[in-house]
């Protein structure tokens, strides 16, 4: 693997650690490794999508705290490397066994021609009964000996096929992993951004209508210093589970970060996005949340909603703006309502 920072000299990487430091106190930050990374990232410029992120939330003062840079970091930066080389290695390893077996089995196949043009000459000659019977037993040994072979070698492909079979569901597993929130269960962030981008696509080549929903749980932190983390993560899933109930079909739903969530639409116009919009807020503050064990009783969940829909052309970064400011005039406007951009 590269160093991901071989290109910047010494006098660079000394400038990147003074501006790193400069913006991580300027920004509150804690300076530990997972910050460091982020921030040293953005300010050098290595990725242009991670300092499009990170400047959205520097804009948006009052917003970033650790478990969003955590879940930006993870969105960037974790790519389960040690479980995908083990199958690198695993994969290698199968081909180099398919190699022998061809190599092997080819061998043998051609000792086997060869005994095959022998028998063809004494046939194509005047040998002897006692020759031809000779090559006669040699052909009948030589035919069982290949027939051998090949099952042996077929026996072999069959084992290395379902070996190939288990690295591929072991690799779907680790990519369904890479793109599901480990708290809720719903897709994360970086399958929100793969799935918007394929959905755009899609609109835009059937010019069909596509809408996106951003749902921030109102009062959160509130709730979070007053019940505690624990209790707050019962509220994520349970919101988690309520869009999974509510979106059907191809709607998509996901985690987009901290207390938000998002869910993409597609042929769905304004009219009918709002409708499903409805739908989930009501059945987010339908239910009243309680701790059967402790007998406790934590009220009811609202959600803001705000709806944009896409216009042909338009780039994601806008149309998540549009939908993120509807939420805010939602919030604006008293909280628990649906509001269109």
């Amino acid at each position: 693997m590269d160093y991901p920072y071989a290109n910047h000299s010494i006098e660079q990487q000394s400038e990147f650690l003074r501006l790193t430091l400069a913006l991580l106190s300027k920004q509150q930050i804690p300076p530990n490794p997972v910050n460091y990374r982020l921030s040293y990232d953005h300010v050098s410029g290595k990725s242009k999508e991670l300092k499009t992120v990170l400047d959205d939330y520097f804009n948006d003062s009052g917003k970033l705290n650790q478990e969003m840079l955590w879940e930006i970091y993870q969105r960037f930066f974790i790519q389960d490397n040690q479980a995908l080389q083990k199958i690198r290695d695993e994969l290698r390893h199968v081909i180099s066994n398919i190699q022998g077996e061809v190599k092997q089995s080819g061998e043998e196949l051609g000792g086997f021609s060869s005994e095959l043009s022998h028998f063809s000459e004494i046939l194509d000659s005047s040998s002897t009964p006692q020759a031809m019977a000779s090559a006669v037993q040699r052909m009948i040994s030589g035919t069982q000996s290949a027939l051998n072979s090949q099952n042996l070698f077929y026996s072999h492909m069959t084992e290395l096929a379902e070996e190939t079979e288990s690295l591929r569901k072991e690799l779907m597993q680790i990519k369904e992993e890479s793109l599901t929130d480990a708290l809720t269960g719903i897709a994360n962030r970086r399958a929100f951004d793969i799935e918007l981008q394929d959905s755009m696509t899609e609109a835009e080549d059937q010019h069909s209508a596509l809408c996106l929903l951003l749902i921030d749980i109102d009062h959160f932190k509130k709730f979070n210093d007053t019940y505690g983390h624990l209790i707050g993560d019962k509220v994520l899933r349970f919101v988690a589970a309520t869009l999974k109930r509510c979106v059907k079909g191809q709607d998509f739903a996901a985690r987009y970060g901290g207390e938000e969530f998002a869910v993409i639409l597609p042929n769905t116009s304004q009219v009918g996005a709002k409708v499903i919009a409805e739908q989930i807020r009501k059945a987010i503050s339908a239910k009243e949340l309680h701790d059967k064990a402790k007998n406790e009783n934590y009220g009811k969940i609202t959600a803001s909603i705000g709806i944009s829909e896409y216009r042909f052309n338009e780039q994601a970064g806008d149309l998540i703006k549009r939908s993120d400011e509807a939420l805010y005039k939602a919030k604006d406007a008293g909280r628990n309502r649906v509001v269109f951009n």
